[in-house]
């Protein structure tokens, strides 16, 4: 039982905790209320003594009493229990009103009722006594914010404290005052600062009585009485513990005693540098604390001075750089003090990081000239004399000669140690001047005992000069982070993380020769150097890091490719990255060894590799680097990594003596993993996938990348972004996609959306039903159908996964039967025509339009449209299903077949999705040539769908707008018609035609002026016989130029080869489509001479091509010697010369010749014996390689902010280009267009290929970031026509692009006959 002086003492210790919260509370209400929940407020409630012996008199009291009602319980009869009570409330109940309850209750409130009569009535001497006999320092008081000391580790406010002043009393103040006055005797000053301790330090400095406060507290900041000096720094301590406006009037006063001790010749804390600073003199320990508590509040400030005037915050920087002014050579200064402390110097970062005080100090800083010039001056100097030890800042040291043997804490700090303290100090606050605009104006700085200024390189120089001295020590692993060429590349690396800052002070073709010193070292060693004397591993992987920083930036990295101020067109041939990609090729090829030393470690090699790596996965960086042939050194040290991998022990835990072979088994697979990743990467580029190819590795690296995508991984520790548009550029080729196949990345992605579509997003219980979906695809289902169309757009890819795949209809499918293959998905949500199918899907409608929408962008494509028609059948499918979308059907009279009548078709999710693709694949037109219906009811007042809907085709004629009258499609349909003159280009062709002109290059000039003047100004004059004249003569001019790159080939198969040339039935639909274009475009007057003159055509152009054309033994299905989507360039050309045989067969012969034929007639160079044997074999044809490549390039260069929408949609511009162009923009532009398009490629130049698309794209632009954020950027361009493009209106930009890139660009696109 609780009685007695215990008692007293536990209840007057409960008491002083209750004092912040009483504090806090406003009025007696408040405090009843806050005592009543103490419990619930207070941490730690429950370490009072008292309330431990508390709960110790319950137990002993009621614990045998409580265990017979729970036994009571448990073993008796149960009792009726109310709706809201348990058997728990009802053995408290009884408790609580038991005899030995209320006996217990009445002794404690007895005992507890003495013990605070007896501390009333002893009030002044029970609490004084608490705080002076140290019982204080056992309340577990709750934690404030405070500014700790050795001595110390909290403080409490003044109720906690003797004699508590809750109301001070004016004259007592006074009296007080005076007795902290310096004449009075120790003892009267130290009773007197101890009740100053006592009272809140706000109240002081507003009191009258705050200025003789002020010089007393600095009287005693400088007594020798230590006692009365730490009492005083406890003060001032108590006052950083609140934040109030004033408590930047104590931080000023604390500061001009640092001023006064620093500047005071008596002072004996402050000593020579020479001599150190020793921490066993009692004034150099209370100088670090004072200055150890202005740090500390340094730090602190910033998190809260924007509460308060501006007055506050200058105040403090006014006083922090009048402290940091005060310098004395060979003297410790207050900045080497600061370093000790805080030698990272974050309280300046703080106060950098803030627009609100950055301005403020950076203004400031320009009256003190001196601290910027001492700091720059000091770094130059440290850097020069390259004096370095790595044990320079640790807190314990079992080298340093001074310790204390109670703390093992550094005792002594020599002169070398706080210079070295004062530089990192310095290289901190230079960082982060130099991060902001502001604070690089500062530069240059001009110096005393320099003649000319100090710029950002010279000094950036200076400490890369320390980075790379083959002098510098090895840091052990425990003072690595303390040695100067670690800080000094983490201050490079803060500075390269922004680009502009990057641009601006490192982009300097001095700084990257700097770096590129350790390098080059290695490149061209001396013949007198040692194996000593050059750079270490350390200093190699230093300054990988930095480049590799540099490089992860735009900015950066054209720095590194190009030099500096230069650009893709003015690049610098002996460039950084020359430099580095040297190294790495000899490095892997193992050529780099001097002969008397080791080689570079694989660490660094492959460090070096990955700056390579980030120059290459982009379009400029892979021009540059190209004649290297790094994919080819980086293959062949994969595939030599691979065979280490093998023959090295399996990494199992066994005895210390496999220790060794352990290890070297795992950084042998490491090394292997790291230059798989490193290969992987040159897939971010059409080309870097050709090249990638060609080494062999693609099924390695897709099998890699599946699994790191499996697991969401990052591409790398530098990008922003995951795989997702790196597998969208594998798939777009066959070999890709048959790669990803193989890998298990397709089966995956058909498995995400089929679990979403029918499986929810977890297997976790549903406790409340799913949000019905307002869109045809909900929000779950979308994020997975994307990522699946990404890989499902491009013929080649598509044709690899269902070429000749067969689906067969099951009488029964499994509800846990999952589709497998792209044919099985497409047979599961599309084909879903019987009841079997229609049962199998837990939610058929949002199933079964999933399936539609992916067959909607798939049949985008054109030849997998045919594809799809010519083995699924889709349009019969889907026509069925729109006919038995009826009520109960009306028998007629007489035979007993249902009527339907296409007005009783149900209107439903699924029939206008079903319609919206019945008439996309049925009619072929740009924007204004066909109308394509919404797939959304109308939200007027008039008809819900105002469409007509059909259960067979044709369409009908509200599908089809009628294109009478229109003059581009009013053209001859003979060779000798009339030609009109009413432009300069119809002039020229009609004075061509009657006297042809012998020199065919300056004719093509005149007809290239004449074509961009008409084009641009007047593009609907070219038109009808003016495109066929057109043509038919640039194509006879061109074939006498250096444009002919191929010789004309004599078709040697006989009439009845041609034809037994057996069409496949893709080709027969092809045939059917274009003709009907034809026919609706008024190009064509009879359908059935149409038909047979297109098919002979076809077989003809077939059998002149297979001439040039060669088995490739290849596994690829696409790669066989014949083409196997439609000649959409064919056909094309076929309407030009309104359906004329002879006319079109004699230009194509001609065309066949140009090199723009291999780019625009996409089946020209399909296995031909004029593409060079690795890219024939790669099944990858040039017009991605090289036409969808340098579109990206042009793109990155010009249109930034297209090429990052693009990057962020996971989706490429070389995969949509690569589509239009393969099928000659057929449903993307109007005919008058596609017309001007070939003709500008043919007269201009195949590189114009490039620049039309860019002009598109760029068209597009808002269209595109508009899509970006909503994430269906491939849908919008897969299936929405180009609207309000017209080629000619945008050629004078293609021309500006011409002059750029040209030189590049159209060399580029002819190298495809080199290997």
């Amino acid at each position: 039982m609780m009685e007695g002086e215990e008692l007293v003492n536990n209840l007057k210790h409960l008491v002083l905790g209750f004092e912040p919260h009483v504090r806090e509370a406003g009025s007696l209400e408040q405090v009843e209320d806050v005592l009543q929940h103490l419990e619930e407020n207070e941490q730690h409630f429950h370490r009072y003594e008292f309330v431990k012996q508390l709960k110790r008199s319950i137990e002993e009291n009621l614990g045998g009493f409580i265990d017979e009602e729970i036994e009571k319980c448990s073993m008796g009869v149960p009792e009726e229990v109310g709706q809201d009570e348990t058997q728990v409330d009802r053995i408290t109940e009884r408790v609580i009103h038991s005899s030995p309850m209320s006996e217990l209750v009445g002794k404690l409130k007895r005992a507890v009722t003495e013990a605070a009569e007896d501390l009333l009535q002893n009030f002044g001497r029970q609490f004084e006594s608490a705080v002076h006999n140290g019982e204080s320092s056992q309340e577990t008081s709750r934690p404030r914010k405070h500014y700790p000391d050795d001595d110390e580790t909290s403080y409490s406010s003044s109720l906690n404290q003797p004699g508590s002043f809750m109301f001070m009393n004016t004259d007592r103040f006074v009296r007080l005052t005076e007795d902290l006055e310096k004449g009075q005797p120790p003892e009267i000053r130290r009773e007197a600062l101890r009740q100053l301790n006592m009272i809140p330090a706000t109240e002081i400095v507003c009191s009258d009585q705050w200025h003789q406060v002020k010089s007393s507290v600095l009287d005693l900041l400088a007594d020798p009485d230590q006692n009365l000096a730490n009492s005083t720094l406890k003060f001032i301590m108590q006052a950083f513990s609140t934040t109030t406006p004033r408590t930047g009037e104590i931080f000023t006063l604390l500061v001009k005693f640092l001023s006064s001790q620093m500047t005071s010749h008596k002072s004996t804390a402050i000593s020579s540098l020479k001599s150190g600073l020793d921490l066993r003199k009692v004034e150099s320990v209370r100088l670090l604390k004072a200055f150890r508590l202005m740090n500390e509040f340094q730090r602190e400030a910033p998190g809260y001075w924007v509460r308060y005037p501006e007055k506050y915050m200058e105040e403090i920087l006014q006083s922090t750089l009048d402290l940091l002014s005060l310098e004395t050579a060979q003297v410790v200064s207050p900045s080497h003090l600061i370093a000790v402390l805080d030698p990272k110097a974050s309280w300046f970062i703080k106060w950098m990081h803030g627009s609100y005080s950055r301005l403020p100090v950076l203004t400031m800083l320009q009256r003190y000239p001196s601290i910027l010039e001492n700091a720059v001056r000091h770094c130059l100097r440290y850097c020069s004399s390259r004096r370095c030890s790595s044990d320079r800042m640790s807190d314990t040291s079992e080298n340093a000669p001074w310790t204390s043997s109670l703390t093992g804490q550094r005792m002594v700090y020599t002169g070398a140690e706080l210079e070295y303290a004062y530089f990192i100090h310095s290289v901190h606050f230079l960082g982060s001047l130099l991060s902001y605009t502001r604070g690089r104006d500062f530069f240059p700085v001009k110096l005393p005992d320099r003649t000319e200024p100090l710029t950002i390189s010279n000094l950036l120089v200076a400490m890369i000069s320390l980075i790379t001295d083959p002098d510098t020590p090895t840091a052990s692993p425990a003072t690595e982070d303390w040695c100067p060429p670690h800080l000094l590349t983490q201050t490079l690396k803060v500075l390269c993380s922004t680009e502009e800052v990057c641009e601006i002070c490192l982009c300097k073709d001095s700084i990257t020769n700097a770096l590129l010193t350790p390098l080059e070292q290695w490149l061209e060693p001396q013949s007198d150097i040692s194996s000593a004397q050059l750079p270490s591993e350390g200093t190699l992987l230093r300054v990988a890091d930095i480049l590799s920083v540099i490089a992860s930036s735009t900015r950066g990295r054209r720095h590194l490719l190009y030099g500096q101020d230069r650009t893709l067109l003015s690049r610098n041939e002996s460039s950084a990255a020359r430099v580095i990609t040297e190294f790495t090729t000899k490095a892997l090829d193992n050529k780099l060894t001097p002969g008397f030393a080791e080689p570079p470690s694989k660490a660094v090699i492959g460090d070096c590799l990955y700056i390579c790596r980030q120059l290459y996965n982009t379009y400029e960086g892979l021009l540059i680097l190209s004649h290297y042939s790094l994919h080819s050194c980086v293959a062949q040290a994969f595939h030599q990594a691979c065979l280490e991998a093998e023959k090295a022990p399996t990494p199992t835990p066994g005895p210390s003596d496999d220790r060794r072979g352990r290890s070297n088994g795992q950084s042998a697979l490491v090394w292997e993993d790291t230059l798989r990743d490193n290969l992987l990467n040159f897939a971010s580029t059409a080309k870097g996938i050709l090249l990638l190819q060609q080494t062999g590795s693609l099924n390695e690296c897709v099998s890699y990348m599946s699994a790191r995508y499996a697991k969401k991984l990052q591409v790398s520790k530098r990008e922003k972004f995951g795989y997702g548009y790196m597998v969208t550029q594998v798939a777009t080729t066959a070999p890709g996609m048959v790669a990803l196949l193989n890998s298990g990345f397709i089966q995956a992605l058909i498995h995400e959306l089929w679990s979403v579509l029918e499986c929810g997003l977890s297997d976790q219980p549903v406790l409340a039903p799913r949000i019905w979906p307002v869109d045809p695809i909900d929000r779950p289902s979308h994020k997975p159908l994307i990522r699946l169309l990404n890989v499902l757009t491009s013929f080649p890819a598509v044709y690899e996964a269902l070429a000749d795949q067969r689906v067969t209809v099951q009488e029964f499918y499994s509800l846990r039967q999952m589709p497998d293959t792209v044919a099985s998905l497409i047979d599961r949500l599309v084909m879903v025509n019987t009841p079997a199918k229609i049962h199998s899907l837990f939610n058929y409608e949002q199933s079964h339009v999933c399936g539609l929408r992916i067959l909607s962008v798939m049949i985008s494509c054109l030849d997998t449209q045919l594809l799809l028609q010519s083995q699924y059948h889709y349009q019969e499918a889907l026509l069925v299903s729109q006919g038995e979308n009826t009520p109960q059907p009306r028998l007629v009279t007489g035979d007993g077949r249902p009527s339907k009548d296409r007005n009783d078709i149900i209107i439903d999710m699924l029939t206008v999705e079903r319609n919206y693709i019945l008439i996309k694949s049925y009619l072929i037109g740009g924007p204004s040539e066909r109308v394509l219906p919404p797939r959304c009811l109308s939200q007027g007042k008039g008809e819900l769908y105002p469409y007509p809907l059909f259960t067979s085709y044709p369409v009908p004629r509200e599908y089809t707008p009628n294109l009478t009258g229109r003059s581009a499609m009013k053209q001859a349909t003979s060779s000798n018609v009339f030609l009109p003159k009413d432009n300069d280009l119809s002039k020229l062709l009609a004075e061509n035609k009657k006297k042809p002109e012998k020199n065919s290059d300056q004719w093509l000039d005149k007809c290239r002026a004449a074509m961009l003047t008409v084009l641009s100004s007047k593009p609907d004059l070219t038109k009808g016989n003016t495109v066929q004249y057109l043509m038919e003569q640039s194509v006879v001019a061109l074939s006498n130029t250096k444009d002919a790159i191929f010789r004309q080939v004599e078709v040697s198969a006989s009439e009845k080869a041609v034809r037994s040339y057996k069409l496949t039935s893709l080709q027969q639909l092809g045939i059917t489509l274009a003709i009907r274009y034809g026919t609706h475009l008024k190009l064509l007057s009879s359908n059935s001479d149409a038909t047979s003159s297109l098919t002979q055509l076809l077989k003809l152009t077939g059998s002149y091509l297979h001439q040039q054309q060669k088995e490739t033994g290849s596994s690829l299905r696409y790669l066989t010697r014949t083409y196997q989507g439609f000649d959409w360039f064919v056909a094309t050309v076929f309407l030009i010369f309104n359906g004329s045989l002879e006319r079109s067969w004699k230009f194509l012969q001609k065309f066949s010749t140009l090199a723009s034929s291999g780019f625009l007639w996409s089946c020209r160079l399909h296995a031909s014996v004029h593409v060079a044997p690795e890219l024939m074999l790669s099944g990858i044809p040039p017009v991605f390689s090289s036409t969808g490549h340098n579109i990206e390039l042009v793109l990155h260069t010009e249109l930034p902010l297209i090429a990052s929408a693009f990057k962020m949609s996971g989706y490429t511009p070389a995969q949509i280009c690569c589509h239009w162009l393969r099928q000659c923009f057929w449903n993307y532009l109007d005919w008058v267009d596609i017309c001007h398009y070939l003709c500008v490629i043919m007269v201009m130049g195949v590189d114009y290929q490039v620049y039309v698309c860019v002009a598109i794209l760029r068209h597009l632009q808002s269209d595109i970031s508009r899509h970006m954020q909503d994430q269906d950027l491939v849908i919008f361009l897969k299936e929405e026509p180009i609207r309000g493009f017209r080629l000619g209106h945008h050629l004078p930009y293609m021309k500006t692009l011409e002059e750029k890139f040209r030189t590049i660009i159209l060399s580029d696109m002819l190298n495809f006959s080199k290997p």
